[in-house]
């Protein structure tokens, strides 16, 4: 990556598949050494920390610094498919011209670089202001469907088949929804990290429904990403605001 804020923000758990009533603790990473945190002590930006299923949500607790990630626990009080998430508040950042183009290009964000390029931009600094959203599935005891919950993010990547119900070889199809709408023409990529080492692909786009079909190659923890960008309502703030959204998941077999 180019700069520092052009870094993922994503949800690792102590375990993807704990037992009703154990405390599980909740990492906050940041990076793109996944899984590994490269970054922490953001915690006063992190907003709405929690776990949800069928029976209702739990807040996160003891939110804190853990080395170079930031952590939460949080108790699983109920069976079934679980959803963890968090967003963060808006944050700004400044970047001098080429730095911001190149981060642009690599998030596959054609359509701000013809932008910027059509309207005499490209050699400006870029003035982003920028919010994350992540979300991370769980599974304790018997899938219930809750995997395809929408918990409301203005970004989100939901899931169309359970995680939990596939094996290596499998694919696995989503959707990403940006203000409640499907999102065109994203940018879908992946890492992966399991026996044998890591890997980080851009696997596509999506299409006109906001969908794309994900291979899902080897067991192992998962985590997929993209980002939305456009013009800022307030250009008082900033030029451009992007929205960022992760997912991730363990695969078993």
């Amino acid at each position: 990556m180019v700069a520092l804020q052009a870094h993922d923000l994503y949800l690792m758990p102590s375990q993807f598949f704990p037992n009703v009533g154990s405390k599980i603790t909740i990492g906050f990473h940041v990076g793109d050494s996944f899984p590994e945190s490269e970054v922490s002590g953001r915690i006063d930006r992190l907003k709405d920390a929690q776990i949800q299923g069928v029976k209702g949500k739990t807040i996160m607790t003891n939110l804190r610094i853990d080395g170079k990630r930031d952590a939460a626990d949080v108790v699983v009080r109920s069976k079934g498919n679980l959803i963890a998430s968090v967003h963060t508040v808006p944050n700004f950042i400044e970047l001098e011209p080429a730095k911001f183009g190149e981060y642009l290009k690599e998030e596959g964000l054609a359509d701000v670089v013809a932008w910027r390029e059509a309207n005499g931009e490209s050699g400006k600094p870029g003035k982003e202001r920028y919010s994350k959203y992540a979300k991370s599935l769980l599974l304790s005891g018997t899938p219930d469907e809750f995997f395809k919950h929408q918990v409301g993010f203005i970004i989100e990547i939901i899931p169309e088949v359970d995680p939990s119900t596939l094996a290596a070889g499998a694919a696995l199809p989503i959707q990403v929804l940006f203000r409640g709408k499907p999102a065109v023409d994203m940018q879908i990529e992946t890492a992966w990290a399991g026996t044998g080492g890591q890997k980080t692909l851009v696997v596509g786009r999506t299409g006109a429904d906001g969908r794309l079909s994900i291979p899902l190659t080897s067991a192992g923890k998962w985590r997929i990403h993209t980002i939305k960008m456009e013009r800022c309502a307030d250009q008082t703030a900033a030029n451009w605001e992007s929205f960022w959204a992760s997912l991730t998941f363990e695969l078993r077999k």
